[in-house]
């Protein structure tokens, strides 16, 4: 009997010791202990995360048309195809081309004759109207005539050169280096410039590539032209690609109520990444600015109610709501502009509106 009751009393007192050793410890405020962390200066790099697209810079995706009228000859080249500046994309029936080629010449062949002849008739009569032997009136008709077959020339030369032109225009060469994304024009065709310049292939230029990232409007502020940026794509994990800040959107895109801007990275220097990439790729962006020293608390102590920003400070024990404001952040760390000074103990989990 003595040693149930002394069993029984030892089992009491340890289940006591053990609740008393798992409760909870208090502060002096009485609320139950949360983890914390010392609000300190370290070195910051701040960082913006955001979304975007890679995309042509301008003036890297061009529609190569005819600035004539025809036939379609030959098509030369095919989607992907690669070109250099100048070879040629495709030709037209040149025939009637090369026919008003030939006659401009037999003008300005005509002319030259006869220009030939005036100019020798004008050397003769001018030292028989010095002697008196020629009226005034047949000098100056001779000379007359002379300039008018000068005209003649000219305008006949300027037609040649006109239809020299627009035979050229049967040819159409590729004005950038690029490879050939579409072909709209094919051989048989019949192609008609009389409004507009009709298509016949589109050319891309792959090495012209840069990033647009979406910028929320919380994080624009934060971005400047010349920060260092990089970028992932879905297609090549584990792949970084890297640029710099270069233009910052004066309007906002607004999609389904976000509101963001659009900020474009020039990638660096072509390397063999970067050649790769392919317009419209999703990318992941993080654009880091210049680093600094900066006063830092981790980024789950900071939060945010409709009256602004705030943490929960512990000073000697005692817990309180301390308005902050926010600047850079980090994935872990946000930096705090004012409210907090170095050394400052604030709560980091198991906040007391969490615990209400």
């Amino acid at each position: 009997m003595i040693r149930t009751v002394l069993f029984a009393t030892i089992l009491i007192l340890g289940v006591a010791l053990f609740a008393f050793v798992r409760r909870p410890a208090s502060d002096a405020s009485g609320s139950t202990l949360a983890p914390v962390a010392v609000a300190a200066s370290r070195e910051l790099t701040p960082r913006v995360i955001a979304t975007g697209s890679v995309r042509l810079s301008p003036g890297a995706k061009v529609d190569v048309g005819a600035q004539a009228s025809g036939v379609v000859r030959r098509l030369a080249v095919r989607q992907g195809s690669l070109v250099h500046r100048g070879d040629v994309i495709a030709e037209l029936d040149d025939r009637e081309a090369r026919l008003k080629v030939s006659d401009a010449e037999s003008r300005v062949a005509d002319l030259e004759a006869t220009l030939t002849q005036a100019e020798a008739d004008l050397t003769r009569m001018r030292p028989l109207a010095d002697r008196g032997y020629a009226a005034p009136r047949d000098l100056l008709n001779s000379e007359t005539t002379a300039l008018q077959a000068k005209a003649r020339l000219a305008s006949a030369i300027a037609q040649r050169d006109l239809a020299r032109v627009q035979l050229g225009y049967m040819t159409i060469r590729a004005p950038v280096d690029g490879i050939v994304a579409s072909v709209t024009t094919h051989e048989g065709e019949t192609v008609a410039s009389s409004f507009a310049a009709p298509t016949f292939v589109t050319l891309v230029d792959l090495s012209r590539l840069e990033c647009v990232a979406l910028v929320d409007e919380t994080d624009i502020g934060r971005v400047h032209t010349g920060d260092h940026a990089e970028f992932t794509v879905d297609a090549y994990p584990g792949r970084t690609f890297s640029g710099n800040v270069v233009r910052l959107a004066p309007d906002a895109t607004v999609i389904s109520g976000v509101v963001d801007y659009e900020t474009t990275i020039r990638l660096d220097p072509p390397s063999r990444d970067a050649a790769i990439l392919r317009p419209q790729m999703t990318a992941s962006v993080t654009i880091s600015g210049p680093s600094r020293v900066a006063l830092v608390v981790p980024t789950r102590a900071v939060r945010q109610a409709g009256d602004g920003v705030y943490v929960w400070r512990r000073t000697n024990g005692r817990i309180s709501r301390v308005a902050v404001r926010t600047s850079a952040r980090q994935a872990d760390v946000t930096q705090i502009s004012s409210g907090l000074q170095a050394g400052d103990t604030v709560l980091t989990g198991n906040f007391p509106e969490v615990r209400q």
